[in-house]
């Protein structure tokens, strides 16, 4: 018979995986909705340029905040994938995301072409370039951090996996905020969007992004301070020196 302490933690461990899967679905629901409605207003509106919120709604509100969630483990399908192939399935979101946002801009950009309308002039535009030259900068980086053996040991890999974390986290940070400066936008009206559904979807993408970030951030303070420790091999000569 299990000793009272070992229940004890089997059912500790039983609620912690039942907390886990009721966050995982929740956020994962709040960034299904909001980037579901925005394709559906998209489509209600139909014109060349709905691709544009189409594809940055999947990219920036979805793949990419999900390619996060799934190498941080907490996403409840990816936590039972090993650490290699929750990368894989990282770098296949980020990637399949990059497209989608390529193709947004680039419709954007021939909307305006089209129409012989001036481009980056407005804020959300502004933004929207700004996060995405940022975004292919972290991705690229993101192929540094997984190759750390190439720059050991000039360069520490915790180095470069805090670095690309904490990337990752403002980049979460940024894609939800363009998203939600895209619904303020007139095209949010013009395609029958409401003040109600805008500030539902703010509400959601909002609360999405905190239960993304919550354990990234709580990784990127583990690994800072095993940072701030001396490398493996100072601590081996003190040890030598100490002797």
């Amino acid at each position: 018979m299990k000793s009272e302490e070992q229940q004890q933690q089997h059912g500790d461990r039983g609620l912690s995986s039942t907390v886990a899967f009721v966050f995982s679905m929740l956020t994962h629901i709040l960034l299904l909705v909001s980037v579901l409605y925005i394709v559906g207003l998209g489509f209600q509106n139909y014109q060349l340029f709905s691709w544009h919120p189409i594809c940055m709604a999947l990219s920036a509100g979805f793949l990419l905040i999900e390619g996060v969630y799934a190498i941080s483990g907490e996403a409840f399908v990816s936590k039972k994938l090993t650490r290699k192939n929750r990368i894989t399935l990282h770098w296949i979101l980020h990637l399949v995301g990059l497209i989608l946002m390529t193709i947004g801009l680039v419709i954007t950009i021939v909307n305006k072409n089209k129409l012989g309308k001036d481009h980056f002039v407005t804020t959300h535009a502004q933004l929207g370039l700004a996060v995405f030259v940022i975004v292919w900068v972290i991705a690229a980086f993101g192929i540094l951090a997984n190759n750390a053996q190439w720059f050991y040991p000039t360069v520490r890999p915790v180095l470069l996996k805090v670095v690309h974390s904490c990337a990752g986290i403002c980049m979460v940070i940024l894609l939800l905020a363009t998203v939600i400066n895209g619904t303020y936008t007139k095209w949010w009206g013009k395609s029958g969007g409401t003040e109600t559904s805008k500030g539902l979807v703010f509400a959601a993408l909002f609360i999405a992004g905190v239960l993304v970030i919550v354990k990234p951030i709580i990784g990127a303070i583990a690994r800072t301070r095993v940072l701030m420790r001396p490398p493996p091999s100072a601590q081996s000569s003190s040890n030598v020196a100490a002797s």
